[in-house]
């Protein structure tokens, strides 16, 4: 059982970083494409999808661990709370700057207008972004130790 789901957790991390990376080009992408609203449209969709893939994928990791099938999911959750926290709050955060800034850009397509309440949720998206980076890429290293993927004695997991 090891060996298929280690090969299995590779194709996993691998597809997980490379959404994470889908996103972070997507975030810096569209500045560069602002004064067009359905290319920022199509960048802001691909953002959102590549973040509901990428806790898709984050939980098919989670849940095909050893720890999971032994029924200590409670376990596994708190080990990742974090991780799992930070990036909802990410994925609600960007979809409500998606928002704003989609609204604005239709009402006056022609004028960059930046609210004073839009800038401060740009930051704080941009900031827990950082954080959503830093802990995603943690969780998915640590999920790829070979002892979440052994069959294991009760009592014998040390992690």
């Amino acid at each position: 059982m090891a060996p298929a789901s280690v090969g299995r957790y590779r194709w996993l991390s691998g597809a997980s970083l490379g959404l994470l990376l889908a996103d972070l080009i997507c975030n810096s992408l569209f500045l560069l494409f602002y004064h067009d609203t359905l290319v920022t449209l199509l960048i802001y969709i691909i953002q959102d999808v590549c973040l509901v893939f990428s806790l898709i994928l984050f939980f098919l990791a989670l849940f095909s661990t050893s720890l999971s099938q032994a029924g200590l999911v409670g376990e596994l959750v708190h080990k990742f709370q974090w991780c799992i926290i930070v990036a909802v709050i990410y994925l609600g955060l960007s979809v409500g700057f998606h928002t704003w800034s989609l609204e604005q850009q239709w009402q006056k397509p022609n004028i960059y207008i930046w609210a004073p309440g839009m800038v401060a949720l740009f930051t704080v998206q941009r900031i827990v972004g950082g954080a959503h980076y830093y802990l995603y890429k943690r969780a998915i290293l640590q999920l790829s130790n070979k002892e979440f993927y052994t069959k294991l004695p009760i009592g014998s997991f040390k992690y």
